[in-house]
């Protein structure tokens, strides 16, 4: 299993004893949800989505949400400049206590990204790994709903990320689409569950940069929808020059002044209440 033997190579699980390692990171963290969007191939728009699902939660659902970067790549961080508060998101694997001010209803706080970050995949992973998901419990009296961007790997930070998670989204771009790339991710996400964190769900796959136009891809969909029917969004974002000049702009999608970006909104914001819709189901079953 990817997850496992990945934290067996850092020496997590040698160093812990893998039952104490499941006791200490499994159960749910405080009330507030952990959305993960990730995928374990680069390209597929999760820093897109990661932002815009934020500024969604903030805007049409009046939620506090806190966005953490573990991507190294710092796009999510670049777009949401304007909402740093000035905390590292590298500072939530340090055991030091971090004082995050208040948030207000409405409103994104962002955990920046640095290059720093890759440097904690050769951290201890049983002295990170905990620290993150006791900064993410703290994090539950300020916020709602934090959202993580990834990096487009499994590694350290992907593992602490789904460990600490409750849902995961992954997007995939059909260009790059291939059954034995979902089938890798799906099996990292559920072998988390299994293993590690059975708090975590599986919220769906959301089809990004569809090019409707593209023979290839229209069969790429209908490939996907063939194995893994259940678990995908029945909506689809397709490529649209508007999201990247909104997200160039710092707005999102729905609130650029312009015609062209009417079909892309009305495709983001579907998703995402179809994504939401499923998040929401999950939590129902999980407390009945």
């Amino acid at each position: 299993m990817a997850i496992e033997s990945t934290l067996w190579r850092f020496g997590y699980c040698k160093s812990l004893g893998v039952g104490w390692a499941r006791r200490l990171l499994s159960g749910r963290v405080a009330s507030m949800g952990v959305i993960v969007f990730t995928n374990q191939k680069g390209g597929p728009g999760k820093s897109t989505l990661t932002v815009l699902y934020a500024h969604w939660l903030a805007e049409k659902r009046g939620e506090r949400v806190a966005v953490v970067d573990l991507d190294s790549q710092r796009n999510s961080s670049k777009t949401l400049q304007a909402f740093s508060g000035g905390i590292p998101s590298a500072a939530l694997f340090d055991a030091a206590e971090i004082a995050v001010p208040a948030a207000s209803a409405g409103s994104v706080a962002l955990f920046a990204g640095s290059r720093s970050l890759v440097d904690l995949e050769r951290a201890r992973p049983d002295v990170v790994i905990p620290a993150f998901r006791q900064h993410m419990a703290a994090l539950a009296s300020r916020f709602d709903t934090c959202v993580i961007d990834t990096p487009p790997a499994l590694g350290l930070r992907m593992s602490a990320a789904l460990i600490a998670a409750t849902h995961v989204a992954c997007p995939i771009e059909l260009e790059e689409y291939s059954i034995d790339g979902v089938t890798d991710m799906l099996k990292t996400v559920f072998g988390v569950r299994q293993k590690y964190n059975p708090q975590l769900k599986l919220a769906g796959i959301i089809a990004n940069r569809f090019n409707a136009h593209s023979a290839r891809q229209r069969q790429a969909l209908a490939d996907l929808l063939t194995h893994y029917e259940r678990f995908v969004i029945p909506a689809k974002i397709s490529t649209r020059s508007a999201i990247p000049e909104a997200l160039a702009a710092g707005v999102p999608v729905w609130r650029l002044a312009k015609t062209s970006a009417r079909e892309a909104s009305l495709e983001v914001l579907r998703v995402f209440e179809l994504l939401h819709q499923r998040i929401v189901a999950t939590e129902v079953v999980e407390v009945a």
